[in-house]
């Protein structure tokens, strides 16, 4: 498919959206998006990959100025979501783009299953010690970065749950917090993925900078709207495309990129 610039204006519009209202990086769009313009699954996840650096920031930046990033708990996350992210985009080279699409489509499963409970589940608080706490923490980052590495997502749609139900921290600040950690998983896999050489960089401006854009008014959103509502409404609607990634990828399959 032809390039279109209005396209990819409106995939980065939808992309700052979701990553303002929810605390994700926005993969869960645009990953799809780009493979329904003809993008192999490789490329669409590391294109989506890098232009969530640029969303993430921004949105991290919205939050924080309203008080709602926990900066320890997100350093915590970025750790070791850099250690997993990278782990991720390295196996990504030695998988299918079918293998990716379901991986990416369980993704999305799991997430919109959480989202769909809502926030009315009570939540957690992990407290025996510091040390274990923190150890807590770079593993969830470890499991979001392997996840964001193999489906090109930021890795939000497995922090922002943990945080509440496992730390006990409040919605909008797991939000927030997870825009700071996805930060550093995005970084280090598009590291990977520039070596690898499959990110287009003329897509990755057009998203990112959109999506930057966009970001920060839907946070403004965001902080006003009850969280369980956002979760519900869009955990439906990560149902519905998680059961077509699947089924959609469970044909021929495509070749590894040498």
């Amino acid at each position: 498919m032809e390039f279109s610039w209005w396209l990819m204006l409106a995939i980065g519009v939808a992309t700052g959206l979701l990553s303002g209202l929810l605390g994700v990086g926005g993969g869960i769009v645009m990953v799809p998006a780009l493979v329904a313009l003809g993008y192999t699954r490789h490329r669409a996840n590391a294109t989506s990959l890098a232009s969530i650096v640029l969303v993430a920031a921004a949105g991290t930046i919205s939050f924080a100025t309203a008080e709602s990033v926990d900066w320890r708990v997100g350093l915590f996350l970025g750790l070791g979501g850099i250690v997993g992210s990278t782990a991720g985009a390295t196996l990504m080279k030695r998988l299918s783009g079918p293998t990716l699409g379901i991986t990416f489509g369980i993704v999305l499963l799991l997430a919109g299953l959480r989202m769909a409970i809502g926030g009315e589940l009570a939540t957690g608080t992990i407290t025996n010690s510091e040390i274990w706490r923190s150890t807590v923490e770079i593993l969830i980052g470890v499991l979001a970065g392997i996840a964001s590495g193999l489906a090109g997502v930021g890795g939000g749609t497995v922090m922002v749950p943990a945080m509440v139900f496992l730390l006990g921290v409040g919605q909008h600040t797991a939000e927030g917090t997870s825009l700071l950690a996805i930060l550093f998983t995005a970084l280090a896999a598009t590291r990977v993925n520039v070596g690898n050489g499959y990110v287009d960089w003329r897509a990755m401006g057009i998203l990112g900078v959109v999506g930057a854009a966009t970001a920060p008014l839907a946070t403004l959103l965001a902080l006003q709207i009850p969280a369980a509502t956002l979760s519900r409404v869009f955990g439906l609607f990560l149902i519905a495309l998680a059961i077509q990634t699947i089924v959609k990828n469970r044909k021929a399959p495509e070749p590894v990129p040498a």
